[in-house]
This record gives C-alpha cells, structure tokens and sequence, in this order.
C-alpha cells in the first residue's frame, strides 16, 4: 500500500492515506460482507516546526540549499512549489519555512563575506516572558536583563560571545530605524513570517544580506523560536 501525504481537515498534518485503487477495491469487497471490515488507522506524523520533525526540517534546508541549481532567474513560487513536490508537504508554514530558507540560501554567500563585529541581531520583544519580564526600554528597544525565564538570555549572551550586537524590538519600524542609525552591513532576524517578507523588501534596496530565522510559534505575546537554528547563524 502505497502512502500518499495530506493535511488533516482539525490540525496541521501529513498523514499516509491508501491509494485510490485500494481504497476502491476495499470498499467493494466491504459491501459484500455482512460486517465491513474495519480499515486500520495509519500513523500520522503531526506538522509544525517541532524538534520530533528535525528529520522534515533538514530534508527542507537541503532541498532549499539545491534550489540554487534551479538558477537565480527562477521564479520564487516555481522553486517552492518544486519542493513542496519532493516532500509532498502542503501546510501553509512548512511552505512559508521553505520560502524562508530558499532566501536565506540565496543571501548566505554575501552574509558570510561579513565579518561577525559589522553584523547586527533583530529579536522580537514577544519572545519575553511578558508577566515577569523586567527589561527596560528605551529608543534601542528592550534591554535583556539575563533573568534566564526566556530563550533571549542564552540567544543574547550567545550573539555576545560572537561579538554581534543585538536589539530586541517591538516592531518593523524600529528595526528599520536602528538599522537606518546603526548602519550593519548584515543582519540576523528573528520573527514571524510577515515581519521577514516585510524585511527583506526593505533591505534588498540597501544591499543588506539577511539571514532570518522564522518563529515556532507565531502571536503577540509568548512566542518560541528553534535555538538551535538562532545560534547556527550566530556561528556562521
């Protein structure tokens, strides 16, 4: 039996479903029969940028990396379409990830030229533990203080030991404005998948090579990220 990937009608997910064939003759053979025989539930693999799909995660930053080979004159979608074929994934943030790591793969050359003291980190202020966070802020945006009660402490003390400087905002217009003071020649994000497509409108008019990294759990307050992808770009 052959097993084909779709989206669950309740929740995200890929799910092996029988072939058309199958199904069919199952169902004939079912309706001669005074107790139809019960069709075994198949697995299903739940989808969302979850550390128990890394195997999903790296298949898409491969094929992402190969994408290049398609050439630089390829349309964005045919490429993204092209991997969502492979992996026969079709839920909407596995493709906005894909569309995430294709740019990144196109930028990462020029971003790596840049040496680690010229580059600059962007973090979203929802990443905070809102209810007890104690951060001030001023025209820089919010000031980690290491409370450890949220992931910015270790991805802030991680930049700070590459000697990237980091900024942790309320929004896209202060990120523009700082870099319009500040003036990095590369830039780490780390946001949801709007604020990044916004980003990297306005930085592709600047020449400013952007790596971003798009949030495991999107929305105003609480979100998550994936460290492990923050800090192989802060390593980079």
């Amino acid at each position: 039996m052959k097993e084909k990937p779709m989206i669950a009608e309740d929740e995200v997910s890929v799910m092996g479903i029988a072939a058309p064939e199958a199904a069919a003759a199952e169902e004939r053979r079912a309706e001669h029969k005074a107790e139809p025989k019960a069709v075994p539930k198949q697995p299903e693999v739940k989808v969302g940028l979850k550390e128990d799909l890394e195997d999903i995660r790296k298949r898409l930053k491969a094929l992402a990396a190969k994408s290049l080979s398609l050439g630089l004159n390829t349309p964005m979608h045919s490429v993204i379409a092209e991997i969502m074929k492979r992996t026969g994934l079709v839920d909407e943030r596995w493709i906005q990830y894909t569309s995430v790591e294709v740019e990144n793969n196109l930028g990462k050359e020029f971003f790596l030229k840049v040496p680690k003291g010229e580059r600059v980190l962007f973090l979203p202020h929802c990443l905070r533990d809102v209810k007890n966070c104690a951060a001030p802020i001023d025209e820089d945006g919010y000031h980690c203080r290491k409370c450890g009660r949220c992931a910015i402490a270790k991805i802030t003390a991680e930049a700070e030991r590459n000697g990237i400087k980091w900024y942790m905002c309320g929004g896209g217009s202060q990120v523009i404005n700082i870099i319009q003071r500040v003036k990095p020649k590369a830039v780490i994000g780390v946001a949801c998948y709007n604020e990044i497509q916004m980003a990297l409108e306005k930085l592709r008019a600047t020449n400013i090579p952007l790596q971003a990294v798009m949030l495991r759990k999107s929305g105003c307050v609480n979100t998550e990220v994936d460290l492990e992808e923050v800090f192989e770009i802060l390593n980079a």
